[in-house]
Order: structure tokens, then C-alpha cells, then sequence
């Protein structure tokens, strides 16, 4: 008798918006931007709750902009990666290049944790969910599982939103 629960494989993403970044030095260019002292209070708080609940991630996929970078390090500081790549196509990825690189992640990662930026975020939860987001805000994090086998097979059918939280809760 085949048990398909026995079989089948969960996959879990980790969707993280960065931290709240500066605008004091009007200089910089939006990619260079650091984080400001909010982002730096929150990400700690975030990365906090997150260990509590998750301790090894297979892969974290960056955008490689400065306030995700230094917001990449609140959580690698307490969560084992057993991957990392920063990447310039995820920032201010869309949502559909998002789902593209999900899609193609290979199938020995069971969970993924994005650090990335909106709109293609917020997007992205409201494509991969059953909710409907205005706005993710800064560190915010959604813990999103799909009852499937492979990437490439992830839906809004098979997701379920296992937990949504903004700093804002925690404080």
C-alpha cells in the first residue's frame, strides 16, 4: 500500500523583506543604502524569534543590496545556512522572477529562506497564499509550507501560511 505522506517531502520558504534601511545620507544610491537604527533594533528581535522556531535552513537566496546583506547577518548570527548566495537579480525582484528562481531551486533544498525587498514580496506572498497583503512591511517575516516534492510543483493549492509576523508584534 503506498502512503503518500511517507513519501512526500515537504517545502518550506522563509520570506524575509529587510530590515528598515537609512535615508540620512542622500548620497548613496538606493542600493547602497545601510540599515537605520530601527532596522537595526528589529533585525535582532526577528532573527530572535525565528531561532526559536526553525534552527537549520538548506539555503538562503539575497538580494545583494547593502540592507539585505547587513540584515542576511542578524539571522545567520543565530540559524544554520547550510547555503548562501547573494544575488543582484533579486533586487527589487517581481514577483514572477521570484517564483522563476523558486521554481528552479534545486529539489535537495527542502527549505529556503529569501531576503528581498518589495513590492515583489508582498506580491509574492498574495501569488503563494491564501491572504492578501497591502503592504510586508521591513523584517517582516512569512513561513510558508507546500505539500509537494519539488519547487517546480509549489502553488497557491498546495501552500499553507504557517506563520506571518512583523516586528511590531514582538516589541
Amino acid at each position: 500500500m503506498y502512503i503518500k505522506s511517507a513519501f512526500n517531502k515537504m517545502k518550506k520558504i522563509i520570506v524575509l523583506r529587510h530590515a528598515k534601511s537609512s535615508w540620512k545620507d542622500l548620497s548613496l544610491g538606493d542600493f547602497h543604502r545601510p540599515l537605520n537604527g530601527r532596522g537595526k533594533t528589529d533585525g535582532p528581535i526577528m532573527s530572535r524569534y525565528l531561532s526559536k522556531k526553525i534552527d537549520c535552513i538548506d539555503y538562503l537566496h539575497s538580494s545583494s543590496s547593502v540592507r539585505t546583506f547587513e540584515t542576511s547577518k542578524f539571522f545567520i548570527s543565530k540559524i544554520e545556512f547550510k547555503n548562501i548566495k547573494y544575488d543582484d537579480n533579486l533586487y527589487h525582484g517581481s514577483a514572477q522572477s521570484i517564483i522563476s528562481f523558486i521554481k528552479n531551486y534545486p529539489d535537495q533544498y527542502n527549505s529556503v529562506m529569501i531576503i528581498a525587498h518589495n513590492p515583489g514580496l508582498t506580491n509574492l506572498i498574495n501569488m503563494i497564499t491564501h491572504i492578501n497583503l497591502d503592504n510586508f512591511p521591513t523584517t517582516g517575516i512569512a513561513n510558508i509550507d507546500f505539500d509537494c516534492d519539488s519547487w517546480n510543483n509549489i502553488s497557491i493549492e498546495n501552500s499553507n501560511l504557517v506563520d506571518l509576523k512583523f516586528p511590531k508584534q514582538l516589541k
